[in-house]
């Protein structure tokens, strides 16, 4: 809060991206927020763990927790090493070299039909939320049912928040809109946030491309401040996927330009874009 307070308002703006800038009055490094370590640091050296229908298959609280661990250790030692030769990882290409992981994914398969079935855990709620809360808690450093950490080992982001589950069919995900009841809402697509929100303490969460009953995802103030922060009493900050906050304008034509949809993400309670 007292270096915003310093920092001029395009100063904070800048800051938004994924590729922030430093600002050096400030003392403030560049930074890159872009790291898909899902399944393992996105770096050659890394360990890679099995995509996650097999890390789902195992029905293995412990040893999810051991995944996310080795992840985080390798995340924040890729990111030691990298800044003590001077590379903060400004250029978008070198996506893992920083310690805010664009993991888990940890939507619910829906329709087999979905592009990315193999990159998420199961179909059932239950199994999705005990696995992305031990998955969260090794990589940010907590133990499997300690407190939160005193300091954090890495930054882990649960997405994408919500009802997101399908590729192209039978519509595009940037401009498609879930019809969801309230029901189905919170039995089906919620509980796997709420436990990586209430028991995990994620420390960010990732707004997804589509929209639900017409509003998109990264625009719905019910989703975002209503759910997330008056009702589970979360924290942490929201950041859009790749683009969707401009989506908001561009594909869903929720808003009819930018300057709406810019005021409409941060005014539901997005704190990032996911892009640039």
């Amino acid at each position: 809060e007292a270096l915003a307070k310093q920092a001029t308002l395009t100063e904070q703006i800048a800051q938004l991206t994924n590729s922030a800038p430093s600002i050096v009055r400030l003392g403030i490094p560049a930074y890159q927020w872009l790291n898909d370590d899902v399944h393992g640091v996105r770096r050659a050296h890394a360990t890679f763990f099995p995509d996650g229908c097999g890390l789902g298959a195992m029905w293995d609280r412990e040893t999810m927790f051991q995944v996310g661990q080795a992840i985080g250790q390798e995340a924040r030692a890729t990111h030691n090493s990298a800044t003590h030769h001077g590379d903060r990882g400004e250029d978008p290409r070198e996506n893992g070299v920083g310690i805010t992981m664009y993991s888990p994914n940890m939507n619910l398969v829906r329709d087999p039909r979905w592009g990315r079935a193999q990159g998420v855990y199961t179909e059932d709620p239950v199994l999705g939320s005990e696995l992305t809360a031990q998955f969260v808690r090794g990589a940010q450093g907590t133990g499997p049912t300690d407190e939160e950490p005193r300091y954090l080992q890495v930054a882990a982001c649960c997405k994408h928040y919500a009802a997101y589950d399908l590729e192209t069919i039978p519509v595009d995900r940037h401009h498609f809109s879930a019809t969801v009841d309230s029901r189905n809402m919170w039995e089906t697509y919620l509980p796997v946030f709420e436990a990586c929100v209430d028991f995990a303490k994620v420390a960010h969460i990732m707004c997804s491309y589509n929209a639900i009953n017409g509003v998109p995802t990264c625009g719905d103030p019910k989703l975002l401040n209503g759910i997330l922060r008056d009702q589970w009493k979360w924290s942490g900050f929201v950041v859009s996927d790749y683009d969707a906050w401009a989506q908001i304008h561009e594909t869903h034509n929720y808003c009819p330009n930018m300057t709406c949809a810019a005021a409409v993400g941060l005014n539901a309670g997005m704190d990032q874009e996911g892009g640039g």
